[in-house]
């Protein structure tokens, strides 16, 4: 695949600072104080509608271009935020002790914060990140009201959002999709890292309008600078980690700095575990083990950028590459001749090599004509492969070229209304092959329009958006020969032929603060997904789900023969209710919110009743008949549709009942039903927590309880999950050392060292979660 924009996009990011701002901007220089008139450090100070801030140095003062009467919001940890108008170039703050920050959620497209959203947010930042900060960033998010882990054992672990997961959640980097191919098997790792982010934003519950039918159950967004859009003064971060669980060690390295209007970002970190130690537990097969074999991990990344900022907008590069060597838990020899003639690689087990190459474009033009705030581009081309090698011998091979655009417009109020239009486009070339390629080589191309407009009426805010995509899948081995009678020897073809669909989604949500600090909020949600390339083509063994998989595309007779037959396949629709209450000032605040998701057409994957056994055509795919008979027992799962309901609530509370102290606590819940009667599979249980944190001057700490309850509203042919309940602590403490800042961690997780598996894994009796684990890190500031 070529990288290319359109000569709209091109022309754009050419002539982004070929004209001088439409209004007169303002070197603003100010200085942030507490009540008491001491400075607060690492203020964060951000121009409202634009993506520039900065942060206040160790005297409290910042500096920055804004534009007259533009609006600037100011938020510092243990400090209740401001937003003021800027009016002249010298401005002096106050800010008053608060319990609650609020953050911006750079994925909601319009400048919002987490807590004036009428969709449910979480952010995830600073100290609160390096504290749940993991491997794979499914366990990173566990903890976050909403969200839960699929956990294919510590080396791939997407998240579930309200009880889906998959092709329909997005994770994106920087507001553009990851663009590996984890959403195609549970085993494959999301190539993003937590370890070298800034921010993790969580949308719960459709995120159609921005992001496209592939986030109709939520979006996961990671935020880093590896395109300044700011500038910032010198600054280097060196991040060192030792973990006892499963002898992990961790460096990471970012560097930012600015000279003159060049802004420059570099980043990089490696990882090196052993096998994970676990409570000791007998898996299906009844071997009795202490540790998840096969879960070793060997990741490094690099990522640098650079970017030219002025008052008038700003253009940005990026590159980032990821390695990655990690183990596949679940996957076994296929039989004793193999095991034996690969015997000096026995305890290698299979693992993936992974590579992605990642160009990103960023490009922001402030205020080029009277009514247009910003025209913003984004791009990324991504070059993704992985291969799972057994015995030291590359086997399935899986590619993924991506290219992504996104150009919006952001308009100045009109007639009281404030929005964006904007087209996105996605095109990716997919392929697999060798004995795990189940699904076939697929372009797959994505155009859309979309709209966000947002208007205020006093106290209500009115939110309004709705998107339009056109998605085709076109297999490019277009014909499959598969035996219909072996002993007769004839064959029938299966023409698989491209696939299209159009796809709307509108979206109407309020937010009512009814009380100064107290808010009501509403979204009514119609969003459309046509089904991904997988779920429609697929068509053989998946040992990851230890099952054959065939796609919505198929017939499947009772005596196991095949047909290739599309007609019948429907989009997948979810009309989607959020209500939800907050308490957004004072020292007690809280959140909850109901949920309700009525799904038309749901895609799910149902176990057929047979067998490979009985499968007549499985014997033609790619594979030695040996390989091929030590999977006949492995069941024929196919992708239906059926109508679906899943409802739930989530609650989050914190309360600071000292100056240093205090206290939060979480539940969530979801029930996922089909409506002719039955469970929907993996439904993640119930979740609550409690947990006590102590901020002082130098020292900080965390302790806490997290409950996962027993989970017996189970699909047919699964198993109930026993509840189990994890306990967690950490401590840091700051000092300097000469003209370092530093902070050295103790972190410890599940120290009961409890045996706890995940209902939503699809191998929960083989990988466990991981036994009591001590962390001691090192951070450094200069």
């Amino acid at each position: 695949m070529s990288f290319r924009l359109s000569p709209l996009q091109l022309a754009l990011a050419i002539t982004f600072f070929s004209a001088s701002a439409q209004a007169a901007d303002l070197m603003v220089k100010g200085k942030i104080t507490a009540d008491n008139g001491q400075p607060v450090k690492n203020a964060k100070v951000h121009v409202h509608g634009r993506q520039q801030y900065v942060y206040t140095n160790a005297a409290g003062e910042f500096q920055l271009h804004a534009a007259s009467g533009a609006e600037i919001h100011i938020a510092a940890k243990g400090f209740n935020d401001q937003f003021v108008k800027v009016e002249t170039p010298d401005l002096t703050v106050a800010l008053s002790k608060g319990s609650i920050e609020h953050l911006r959620v750079s994925a909601a497209g319009l400048h919002h914060y987490d807590l004036d959203m009428a969709q449910p947010a979480s952010v995830l930042t600073g100290e609160a990140l390096t504290r749940r900060q993991e491997p794979t960033i499914g366990e990173t998010l566990k903890f976050t009201p909403g969200v839960h882990s699929n956990y294919y054992g510590p080396v791939a672990a997407a998240p579930v959002i309200r009880g889906l997961d998959g092709p329909r959640v997005k994770v994106l980097s920087n507001g553009l999709d990851s663009a590996d191919v984890s959403r195609v098997g549970p085993d494959h790792a999301i190539s993003a890292d937590a370890i070298t982010t800034e921010q993790i934003e969580v949308l719960r519950g459709p995120a159609t309008l921005l992001y496209g039918s592939g986030a109709i159950g939520g979006v996961v967004n990671l935020v880093d600078n590896r395109i300044p859009r700011q500038m910032r003064s010198p600054q280097t971060v060196i991040d060192t980690k030792y973990n006892s669980v499963a002898n992990e060690r961790t460096a990471a390295l970012a560097h930012d700095g600015s000279q003159g209007e060049f802004a420059w970002h570099l980043d990089g970190y490696g990882r090196q575990t052993d096998n994970f130690d676990t409570p000791t537990f007998t898996n299906d097969e009844g071997e009795t083990l202490d540790q998840i074999e096969n879960s070793q991990l060997d990741n490094q990344g690099l990522n640098l950028g650079g970017s030219w900022v002025t008052q008038n907008g700003l253009v940005g590069l990026s590159y980032g590459r990821i390695t990655s060597q990690y183990g596949i838990p679940g996957h076994h020899h296929h039989g004793e001749e193999e095991a034996s003639a690969e015997e000096e690689h026995a305890d290698e087990g299979v693992y993936a090599d992974l590579t992605q190459n990642r160009y990103g474009l960023a490009a922001e033009w402030y205020a080029p004509v009277k009514g247009i705030e910003t025209i913003a581009l984004q791009s990324a081309y991504t070059d993704y492969q992985h291969a799972e090698v057994e015995g030291g011998v590359p086997g399935t091979r899986f590619e993924n070229d991506s290219l992504e655009n996104r150009l919006s417009i952001e308009h100045s109020d009109f007639q009281g209304w404030h929005g964006l239009v904007g087209v996105h486009q996605q095109q990716s070339d997919f392929a697999a092959s060798g004995e795990e390629a189940f699904t076939p080589a697929t372009d797959t191309h994505s155009n859309a329009l979309f709209i966000l407009e947002e208007k205020s009426f006093g106290d209500l805010q009115w939110q309004l958006g709705a998107r339009l995509e056109r998605v085709s899948h076109t297999p490019v081995n277009s014909e499959l020969t598969m035996p219909h009678d072996e002993e007769e020897d004839e064959h029938e073809e299966l023409l698989l032929t491209k696939y299209s669909a159009t796809a709307a989604s509108v979206s109407s949500g309020l937010v009512w603060q009814f009380v100064p600090g107290y808010q009501w909020s509403l979204q009514l949600s119609h969003s459309a997904r046509a089904p991904g390339a997988s779920e429609l083509f697929a068509n053989g063994l998946h040992i990851a789900t230890q099952g054959y998989e065939l796609g919505l595309g198929y017939e499947l007779t009772d005596d196991g023969d095949i047909h290739f037959h599309p007609d019948s396949v429907e989009k997948e629709v979810a009309n989607n209710i959020d209500l939800g209450f907050a308490k957004t000032k004072g020292d007690l605040t809280f959140s909850y919110n109901f949920f309700l998701n009525e799904v038309d057409d749901f895609i799910y994957q149902a176990n057929t009743g047979l067998t490979m056994e009985q499968l007549h055509a499985h014997e033609a795919h790619e594979g030695e008949a040996d390989d091929e008979h030590a999977h006949d027992d492995f069941n024929v799962y196919q992708y239906r549709q059926a109508d679906a309901r899943l409802y739930g609530a989530e609650f989050a509370l914190t309360w600071r009942f000292a100056p240093a102290q205090q206290l939060e606590f979480f539940a969530d819940s979801v029930r996922a039903e089909l409506k002719s009667g039955g469970d929907l599979p993996r439904t993640p249980p119930m979740k609550a927590g409690v947990s006590y944190q102590y901020q002082g001057e130098n020292w900080s700490g965390q302790f806490g309880l997290t409950h996962y309850a027993k989970q017996d509203k189970i699909a047919v042919d699964e198993t109930v999950t026993a509840g189990y309940t994890l306990v967690d602590a950490n401590v840091s403490y700051d000092f300097d050392l000469s003209a370092f800042d530093l902070t050295a961690y103790l972190k410890a997780t599940n120290l009961t060292d409890k045996l706890g598996f995940v209902h939503s894994s699809f191998v929960k009796e083989d990988v466990p979660l991981p036994g009591r684990s001590l962390a001691l890190g090192l951070t450094a500031r200069f």
